[in-house]
C-alpha cells in the first residue's frame, strides 16, 4: 500500500507569533548573541522544515503505524521499514542539531524557533520524533551535572544525534511513586557502578538506528536509604565505550515491547540491566543520592516537549478537519434545506461544523500562543546568560532580568504540559466528528491522531501531577505567592493595553472578571489550608489548573486579536484579511464559549464537595454475587 503525506501546517500563523505578537526581531534576535538568525534566515528554516515534514516525515506516519515495531528472537528491535532511511535524511539535514551548542557542532538556534520547527516535525510523524527527541535534554543534563570525563564521552555524540538517549525511571512496582524504585547500583573499584534491575515503558528504548543509546537511569546505590532521598542518576550506555572509542556489549537487554493504543512506530521497551552480565553505569556528577534534584531541570524540559508534541498533533487534527470540511460535499445550506433543487455544499457551510472548527482553531492557536509565550521567555533566559558572560560588569542586572523570565517559564510549564495535552485529545475527537464516519476508518489519519495523542496526558507526569505542582510548588497552596502576583501583573498589562486600544472591550472585561475570579479561588485554597482541608485542595486541583489555563489562553488570544484589529485598519497585504479576521473570530469564540467555564468551575470549587474524599473502594466495586 502506498502512503502519502496528509500533514498540513499554516506557516502564516507561526510568522504571526514570531514577528507580530512576540516581535522577536526587535527583542530576542540580539546582535551579540544570535546575529546569524535574521528574519529572512528564520523564514528559510521554517520553509525547509515544512518541506521536510511534507516530503519525508508525513508519508511515513501511517506506514509506521501499520508496520509497528517487533522484538526479534535475537533480541534486536525491528522498527518500521521506512525509519532507517528517514533517520539518515534527518541526521544528514542536521535538524537534530538545532538546539545543540556550537561547541559540539550545533546550530544554537533561539529556543522559540527550534520548538516551532519541532512542532512541525512532531505533527508530521510523532513516533519517529521520539527517537531523536531526548538527545538534547540528556546532553544538557550531562553538561550541567556530569564530570568532564562523562561530558567527553557522551556530550558530542548526543548533540549531533550520532547516538540517541532515553530516560529510564518507571518500574513495574513504581509508576509515579519513584520512591519505590528498586534498580540497584553497585559501586566498583574503578569508580563506575554495575546496574541491576528492570525498567518499563521506556520510549525509544531499543533500536538499531544508531550504534549506541545513552540511558539516563534513576537507581539506588547499594545500601542507600529508602524513598526518594536515596536515588541517584546514572549514565548507562547500551554499549560501553573503551578508551580508544570502540564499543562493547554492556548487557542491556530488551525483554518485551509494549502493545500500545497508539504511537506504534515508536518502540516502548521493557529493559533489563545486568541480568546476563555486568552492566556498567557512570554516576552523574560526583555525589550520590541527589538524583531527583538533578532530574528536575530535565523533567522541566521534557514537560515542555510533551506540550509541543501535543500541539503538533492537535494542529494536524485541526488542519486536516478544516481541509476535509472545505472539500467534502454533502447536504445543502440551512436556508435551502427544503429546496430539492438546491446545490450541494461543502460541509464547512453547516453551522455545527463551523462551531467545531472554531473550537479546534481557538484551542490550537491558544495553546500555540501559550507554548510560545513560554519559549519566548526561555529564549530570553538563554540570551541573558550569554550577555552576562559577554558583559560581566552588568551581570547583576542580567541576573535580575533572568529571574523574571525564569519565573514565568516555571509558572507556565505545568499549564503547557497538562492543558495542551488534555485539549489535544479533545481536538482530535472533534476532528473525527467533523469527518463523520470517514474519521473512524483508517483511510484518513485522524483516528490515528486520537490514538497517538492520548498518551500525552500521562507522559512526564499526569495532568493531576501537573496541577499539584502548580498549586503546591508554584502558587503556595493559596497563600501569598510572588508568582501569582507576577501573573496578575502580566495579565493586567494586557488588559490595560487592550482598553487603551479601545477594541474588543467586552471580551477584555470578561478576561478581567475571569482573572479576578481565579485570584479569589486561589485565596479560598489559602483558607482551606488554615482549616486543614488539604485533601480538598487536591481533589479540585485539576479543575483549578484548567481555570488558570482558560484565563491564560484568553489573555494571549486577545493579545493576538487586538493586533489583528489594528492590522486590518491599515492592511498592507489584501491576502492577510481573512487571516486577521480569523484571529479575531478565534479569540471571540474562546472568550465567549470557553472562558465562562472559569466562573462555573469557581462555583463548583466553592461548594466544597467532599464526595470524592468520602468515597471508599466499596463505592466503585460491583456486588452481584448474591443474585447468582
Amino acid at each position: 500500500m502506498t502512503f502519502t503525506n496528509q500533514y498540513r501546517v499554516d506557516l502564516r500563523e507561526l510568522h504571526f507569533l514570531l514577528w507580530e505578537q512576540f516581535d522577536i526581531e526587535n527583542t530576542l534576535l540580539h546582535p551579540e548573541v544570535n546575529s546569524e538568525y535574521s528574519k529572512d534566515f528564520i523564514h528559510e528554516l521554517l520553509f525547509h522544515a515544512r518541506d521536510f515534514a511534507y516530503n519525508e516525515l508525513g508519508p511515513a506516519y501511517q506506514q509506521a503505524d501499520r508496520e509497528g515495531c517487533k522484538l526479534l528472537e535475537d533480541g534486536t528491535v525491528q522498527l518500521p521499514s521506512v525509519y532507517k532511511d528517514l533517520w539518515k535524511k534527518y541526521t544528514e539535514s542536521e535538524w537534530g542539531r538545532l538546539s545543540s551548542p556550537q561547541k559540539y557542532g550545533g546550530l544554537s538556534s533561539p529556543y522559540i524557533v527550534a520548538q516551532m520547527i519541532y512542532e512541525i516535525f512532531q505533527g508530521a510523524d510523532p513516533s519517529f520524533m521520539v527517537y531523536p527527541g531526548f538527545c538534547s535534554p540528556a546532553m544538557y543534563l550531562i553538561e550541567r551535572f556530569g564530570t568532564p570525563a562523562i561530558q567527553q564521552k557522551f556530550s558530542q555524540p548526543l548533540a549531533t544525534n550520532e547516538w540517541t538517549a532515553c530516560l529510564c525511571m518507571t518500574e513495574p512496582q513504581a509508576g509515579s511513586d519513584v520512591g519505590a524504585i528498586a534498580t540497584k547500583a553497585i559501586p566498583q573499584d574503578d569508580g563506575s557502578y554495575h546496574l541491576e534491575g528492570g525498567k518499563i515503558f521506556i520510549s525509544a528504548g531499543m533500536h538499531e538506528l544508531t550504534d549506541n543509546i545513552v540511558y539516563i537511569v534513576l537507581a539506588r546505590v547499594e545500601g542507600a536509604r529508602p524513598g526518594t532521598p536515596g536515588l541517584s542518576v546514572f549514565v548507562v550506555p547500551r554499549r560501553d565505550i573503551a578508551a580508544d572509542g570502540s564499543l562493547s556489549e554492556n548487557h542491556v537487554r530488551c525483554l518485551r515491547l509494549e502493545d500500545k493504543m497508539g504511537i506504534h512506530g515508536m518502540a516502548t521497551a521493557h529493559l533489563s540491566f545486568g541480568d546476563n552480565g555486568p552492566c556498567r553505569g557512570y554516576l552523574l556528577g560526583e555525589r550520590e543520592n541527589i538524583g531527583l534534584k538533578q532530574l528536575a531541570t530535565m523533567m522541566h524540559m521534557a514537560r515542555i516537549s510533551t506540550g509541543i508534541y501535543a500541539l503538533g498533533l492537535a494542529g494536524r487534527a485541526y488542519m486536516s478537519a478544516a481541509n476535509y470540511a472545505s472539500e467534502r460535499i454533502q447536504g445543502t445550506g440551512f436556508k435551502e434545506a427544503f429546496n430539492p433543487r438546491a446545490k450541494k455544499v461543502p460541509i464547512m457551510n453547516h453551522i455545527d461544523v463551523r462551531r467545531m472548527l472554531l473550537e479546534m482553531k481557538s484551542k490550537v492557536e491558544g495553546c500555540r500562543a501559550l507554548i510560545h509565550k513560554l519559549t519566548f521567555h526561555q529564549s530570553w533566559v538563554t540570551n541573558l546568560q550569554a550577555l552576562a558572560e559577554i558583559h560581566p560588569e552588568q551581570s547583576e542586572e542580567y541576573k535580575s532580568q533572568t529571574k523574571h523570565h525564569e519565573s514565568l517559564v516555571h509558572l507556565l510549564t505545568p499549564i503547557v504540559k497538562a492543558y495542551t495535552s488534555d485539549q489535544a485529545w479533545r481536538v482530535a475527537e472533534l476532528a473525527i466528528q467533523v469527518y463523520g464516519g470517514h474519521g473512524y476508518i483508517k483511510d484518513h489519519a485522524v483516528e490515528q491522531i486520537a490514538r497517538d495523542v492520548k498518551i500525552l496526558s500521562i507522559w512526564e507526569g499526569t495532568s493531576f501531577i501537573q496541577s499539584a505542582d502548580l498549586i503546591k510548588d508554584k502558587l503556595a497552596m493559596g497563600r501569598s505567592s510572588k508568582l501569582l502576583a507576577l501573573y496578575q501583573q502580566e495579565v493586567g498589562k494586557s488588559i490595560a493595553h487592550n482598553r487603551d486600544a479601545g477594541v474588543l472591550l467586552e471580551e477584555t472585561d470578561a478576561l478581567s472578571d475571569a482573572l479576578a475570579t481565579f485570584v479569589t479561588t486561589h485565596a479560598l485554597m489559602g483558607q482551606w489550608v488554615k482549616q486543614q482541608k488539604l485533601e480538598l485542595i487536591f481533589s479540585i486541583s485539576t479543575r483549578f489548573l484548567e481555570m488558570m489555563a482558560e484565563v491564560t489562553l484568553s489573555w494571549l488570544l486577545l493579545d493576538g486579536a487586538v493586533i489583528s484589529v489594528k492590522k486590518l485598519e491599515n492592511l498592507e497585504d489584501p491576502q492577510d484579511e481573512a487571516f486577521y479576521k480569523g484571529k479575531i473570530a478565534g479569540a471571540q469564540f474562546y472568550v465567549n464559549n470557553i472562558l465562562p467555564g472559569v466562573k462555573s468551575k469557581a462555583e463548583i470549587i466553592a461548594k466544597e464537595d467532599f464526595s470524592a474524599l468520602n468515597a471508599t473502594a466499596d463505592t466503585f466495586l460491583q456486588r452481584t454475587d448474591r443474585f447468582a
